[in-house]
């Protein structure tokens, strides 16, 4: 086995925009307000991975992997589960707002302060 490599380690792709977005308040379009406590959230699922992950900030949409099938509501709910940990709020505070049955995705956040 070979030894491991030494030096910097990378930050996951994308986690610099997070970054410079939260210290600018320049949010890119795929976060948009709904109301005076609800964040929509404009998501591209890739359901039937291996883990539930982020993987590409992008302006148009976040992209998630999901550790679910996409078949009987099982990647949805795996979504929304994997959602609110990253997010830290509860499970009941979120809802697919659009594309219940597509990739592209509107998950609506309720009750952010």
């Amino acid at each position: 086995m070979a030894p491991a490599k030494k030096g910097k380690t990378k930050a996951p792709k994308g986690t610099e925009s997070i970054e410079s977005c939260l210290k600018t308040n320049n949010y890119p379009s795929c976060l948009r307000s709904v109301s005076s406590s609800s964040v929509a959230i404009t998501i591209h699922a890739k359901p039937g991975s291996k883990i539930a992950s982020i993987t590409d900030f992008g302006d148009d949409a976040l992209g998630v992997q999901i550790d679910a099938p996409a078949k009987d509501g099982e990647a949805n709910a795996a979504l929304l589960d994997y959602m609110s940990s990253v997010l830290g709020v509860k499970r009941r505070q979120l809802s697919i707002g659009s594309g219940s049955k597509s990739r592209d995705k509107v998950v609506i956040v309720e009750e952010v302060d």
